[in-house]
């Protein structure tokens, strides 16, 4: 059986979270199999970051959350505190900046194995063979000479990969990936999801990742999931919704996405407006003000998400104007 072909490995059942009792993200869900790929997009303030944190359990003072979280056949679990418990255990996160996941004080080697080491998941000579395997993974020829380094010592493409290095020591079920290649450049990007995505692929582990870049992690995952000021706009099978985008704001990611071409044929497409506060108290469809498409109904009445082909679609449109438009 193949890690893809063995059923939910995550299930996120109705998340959703709250700002000093006032609603503000979702509800959110979805369940993904062994071996694959979630990607969280959307533009900043869609509410992309507070959803990933929910999911280790470290939401903002003042914040709650609601709804449940299955990993594997294990019963689910529903308060932060018992997420967090399994943090550097089924969950692992990489993190957006690779710098802020080391001490600056302790050699790279030392903390790649500190975590499995202190929470007796691995003996000392275990974990540093696995260090050692990981680190030649991630492109490092001599392992035991780069985990003699400190971080300041590190490029930010060094570093990354070090820093996904110590995350799946642990063999984590569910990783977590905040913006990982956003330090990066275009060829690092690449490689960085490529070696997440072998991860998840061999271990059997769920990638949950946050991006604002559609077309860079589409190519590598299994699912889309497409916030909006705090609210899932549009969810379903990547190649679905790349295919046949239904909401006009997944339309216009698309759309923004850079092409290659002749330079300064094209010029770059943007959304007008700006995002608004997943707190801000909005009457029908919070994309309205910048929908190229929008009508009195949009204005009056949120649209709630429904099943249109392979898709969960929140829009008065979809199957109708919307999908034109996507395909005129």
């Amino acid at each position: 059986m193949t890690p893809e072909s063995a059923g939910p490995a995550l299930e996120v059942s109705d998340l959703a979270i709250s700002r000093s009792g006032q609603p503000m993200i979702g509800p959110v869900s979805f369940a993904a199999a062994g071996g694959t790929t979630v990607a969280l997009v959307g533009e900043t303030g869609a509410g992309k970051t507070l959803v990933l944190r929910s999911l280790m359990g470290l939401l903002p003072a003042g914040f709650a959350m609601a709804g449940e979280i299955k990993i594997g056949n294990n019963g689910p679990m529903k308060t932060p505190a018992s997420l967090r418990s399994e943090l550097g255990r089924r969950i692992s996160v990489v993190l957006q900046s690779p710098f802020t996941a080391f001490d600056p004080l302790r050699p790279v080697g030392f903390q790649v194995t500190e975590g499995v080491l202190r929470r007796k998941l691995m003996r000392r000579e275990a974990a540093r063979e696995r260090a050692a395997g990981l680190l030649r993974q991630m492109g490092f020829e001599q392992p035991d000479e780069l985990g003699k380094l400190f971080p300041n010592q590190l490029s930010g493409g060094m570093a990354q990969r070090v820093a996904i290095a110590m995350s799946v020591m642990p063999r984590p079920d569910v990783l977590l990936a905040d913006e990982p290649t956003s330090a990066l450049d275009a060829t690092l990007r690449v490689r960085v999801l490529e070696l997440l995505r072998d991860f998840v692929r061999a271990q059997g582990a769920v990638l949950v990742m946050v991006s604002h870049d559609l077309g860079l992690v589409a190519d590598f995952s299994q699912q889309l999931i497409v916030l909006y000021s705090g609210r899932v706009v549009e969810s379903g099978p990547a190649g679905e919704l790349l295919a046949r985008p239904r909401h006009p704001y997944t339309q216009a990611l698309i759309a923004c996405t850079p092409q290659l071409g002749p330079a300064g044929r094209r010029e770059l497409p943007s959304i007008k407006g700006s995002v608004p506060s997943p707190l801000q108290p909005i009457t029908g469809c919070r994309f309205a003000a910048r929908c190229p498409l929008v009508t009195d109904r949009c204005r009056t009445e949120e649209p709630r998400l429904r099943l249109i082909g392979g898709a969960q679609v929140a829009c008065h449109l979809a199957g109708d104007k919307a999908e034109v438009a996507a395909h005129d």
